[in-house]
Parts: structure tokens; sequence; C-alpha cells
């Protein structure tokens, strides 16, 4: 057998790439051709430059604050000098541009076309506000989804008190926390291809099988959480897999449960229980009381530019995040613009007949009233047909009905917009809401 050559030997020995200081000059890497034009660009500039200062200052003697002796030397000045300095700036600027582009093919194949776009976009949105989204459920996820194409800088705080569904039986099952509510928000977040995003979202079909109904989101949140130890660092870890650009918090990393007081005196223990529940809400606690609120949400609060609060479930998805001892107070305290936005339409079970207007005393009353500073309504209407649907099952849009409470009494800011749209519910518009609640925040 042949004897290989240098070469071949290193291109087949792997090592090789790891150890070499100088592996960016691996042949196909396409980089040392303009390496070697910018180098050549920068001779011919610093010529070209030579000349001219050396046509100019030749002879050229300073007797008096003068300029006209100068800009006459200028004019004199040979038009080589001229010619190799546009030489040297061209070749320079597509040596830096033609080498980037090298660099970027080897790190992203897949996206070659898209490197301006991609690091123009990621540069303006990392100088984006810093903006905190509290709820939970199904509100926050399409507030964040329109949120991340202004700002990088976005902190989802996540309630941690969700007991149904697959998140319920990871729950009681392994002792965790509840990884829901926060998967969907990291997917809502999610930088990277629709197909990872997929994955994390997928539920498991069967008939009695171990993970029937499981989405393979939260089994890989937990799976993280027991080999680490810390339900946080599975969250972390699911982030950066979905190249979340922004973080996703639980409100507390204490094991709660929400606990509503009735109308008629009835106690119902359990979020799943709460929602499901036709009566009205008198009062919400959770237990233990004494929750210690995550460390990283008190101090993302601290910081923020902006908060939001909703949309998404009144009592089981925004209030119990405010219920955590310390937030409220942290945000009350915040010098960040302070945004409610309102529900388009009512809760069976929880909301009914609730107005614009009662959504933020309920709020008031369970927590303090200086909490907020603005409340976006809603004011687009579902067609008739959607209206009907909504009505068979007891919902209507919220409203600020005329004669109502006048929001100003209470030092909060009414915006009336259009920021709902008929698909297959009647929901907030993503981009619509993102847009308005950033005219409020950077003024």
């Amino acid at each position: 057998m042949a004897k290989r050559s240098a070469r071949t030997r290193r291109q087949l020995n792997p090592r090789w790439e790891q150890r070499l200081t100088w592996r960016w000059m691996y042949p196909g890497v396409r980089l040392k051709r303009w390496l070697l034009l910018l180098l050549l660009s920068a001779v011919v500039l610093g010529v070209g430059i030579s000349g001219m200062m050396g046509d100019v200052f030749r002879n050229f003697e300073v007797k008096v604050i003068d300029i006209r002796p100068l800009a006459k030397q200028i004019q004199s000045l040979r038009s080589v000098d001229f010619l190799l300095l546009a030489l040297g700036i061209a070749g320079a600027i597509l040596a830096f541009r033609r080498g980037l582009y090298s660099v970027l093919t080897v790190l992203m194949p897949a996206r070659e076309k898209e490197y301006a776009t991609v690091a123009l976009k990621r540069l303006r949105l990392k100088r984006g506000p810093r903006l905190v989204a509290i709820g939970g459920g199904t509100g926050l996820p399409a507030l964040l989804s329109g949120l991340k194409e202004y700002s990088a800088n976005i902190s989802a705080i996540v309630t941690m008190a969700d007991d149904g569904g697959s998140s319920g039986r990871l729950r009681r099952e392994y002792r965790t926390l509840p990884p829901g509510d926060l998967r969907n928000c990291l997917v809502a977040m999610a930088e990277t291809s629709p197909l990872m995003s997929q994955l994390f979202q997928h539920r498991f079909r069967g008939e009695g099988g171990g993970i029937e109904g499981h989405a393979f989101g939260n089994l890989f949140i937990t799976a993280q959480g027991e080999i680490t130890g810390d339900f946080a660092s599975g969250v972390k870890a699911a982030s950066q897999v979905l190249a979340v650009s922004g973080q996703v918090l639980p409100v507390t990393i204490d094991p709660v449960v929400l606990e509503a007081e009735l109308a008629d005196g009835t106690v119902l223990s359990g979020e799943s229980r709460i929602s499901q529940s036709r009566k009205a809400i008198k009062r919400l606690r959770l237990v233990p009381e004494d929750v210690r609120p995550a460390p990283e949400t008190r101090e993302a609060i601290a910081k923020a530019d902006g908060i939001i609060l909703g949309p998404g479930s009144l009592y089981t998805s925004i209030l119990p995040n405010l219920l955590v001892p310390g937030i409220a107070e942290e945000i009350a305290a915040s010098r960040a613009v302070k945004i409610f936005v309102c529900n388009v339409m009512t809760q069976p079970g929880e909301t009914d007949r609730m107005n614009a207007v009662d959504h933020i005393r309920v709020v008031r009353e369970h927590t303090r009233p200086d909490l907020m500073q603005y409340m976006l309504v809603n004011t687009e209407m579902p067609g008739k047909e959607m209206q009907a649907r909504y009505r068979e099952m007891d919902a209507e849009p919220v409203m600020v009905p005329a004669g109502a409470t006048p929001l100003e009494d209470w030092g909060i800011t009414l915006i009336k917009a259009r920021l709902a749209v008929s698909t297959n519910y009647f929901r907030h518009r993503p981009d619509q809401l993102a847009r308005v609640i950033l005219k409020l925040i950077v003024i």
C-alpha cells in the first residue's frame, strides 16, 4: 500500500484539526485568499496615503494660520495616489466581506444567504428594551411570539401552579415542578428550526402507555432536572436547544398549590379544579403562602424597562404569579412601564360576565392598588358566527361598559386598540399587540 502524504494523514486525523492553531487555514475554508487580498489592500492603501502625504507636505511650511497653501498642494496631487487609495479601500472592503462570509459558511452552511439579514436582526434585537412578561397558559406564549420580533431581552415569568394534564402527572409522579407552561413559552421564543419546535410540542399517542399524553418537551425538561438535580437547569438546557435569546423563568422553585374560596364558601384546591368550576371566585391564595420567588425573577423585574401582565386566565395564570411573596412589591417598586393586557373574551368558570374594569379590580384586590399604569383593551369584535359559538360556551367579549369606574381614578390610563383576530378562536393578534406595547415602552 502506498504511503499517504503528510497532508492526507492530517486530513484523516480529527485531532489535527483540534490541535492546530491555524485550523482556519485548512483547505476548503476559502479564507486564505481573502486574508491575502486584505494584506495586499493594506499595502496598496499605505502606498497611496504615503504618496498623498508626501506631495502635500514635501515643501509645505506653516507660517500663519492659512489653509490656502494646503488646498493648493492638495489640488496638485497625482491621480495615481488617488487610484491607489481607492483600490486599497475597495480591496479591503471586499476581502473583509468575503472573508466573513467564508467563516459563516463553515459555521452556518444551511443559512449562507441569510447572513446579512440574520446579523442585522440580531444586532437590532440585542439593543431592544428589557421586557418582562408575566402569566401562563396560552395567552403568554402568544404575547411572547410577538415581542420577540422587537427585543432579545425578554424574561417570561411563568406560574408554577399548573396541576393538570401532562404537567400534573409529572408533578405527582416525579415530585417536580410543572413544565408545561414553561415549554409553551420556550417554543414561542425559539429561534431554532420549526422541526425542533414541533418536536418539543409533540404529544405521544398510545393506549395506556407510560408516556401516553406527555409532551416531549415536558419529558426533556423533567429528565434534565433529574440529571442535574435542579429543575431550573432543565429549563435552561431546553432554552439552549431551542436557541431562545431571552429567558423563561419559573416564578418560584418551591412546590405550590393554588386554592380558591368560591362565593358560596366552597374551597377548591388545585388549578385544574378551579378552572373547571362554574361558580364565582371570591378569593385566591397559595398553599403554602410563604413560598420564595426565584432569585432570577426579582432581578429581571428590577432591571425591566417594561412589565406586561397577561393576556391569560385571570385567576389561574396571572394572579398565581402575583401572589408569590415579593413579586407584586417588586413590580410596584420598579421604574418600568407597567401594562395590563385584558383578555378579549371572558373565560367560563373564571370571569363570567366580567368587564375590563372588573379584571383590573380583581388584580388590585388581590395585590395592591398601585401595580399597573396602563390597561390595554381590545375593540375588535368577532363575527356573528364566532359570537354565536362563544355564546354557546357562555363567553362574551370583554369591554369597558359605559358608566364603569373611570380607570383614571385608580391612576391607570386606558388604551383601546384593535388587538384581536378571528381564526379558529378569537384571540389577540401577537404582532399588533406587541406594536402597541412597544409604543408605550419606547418613547
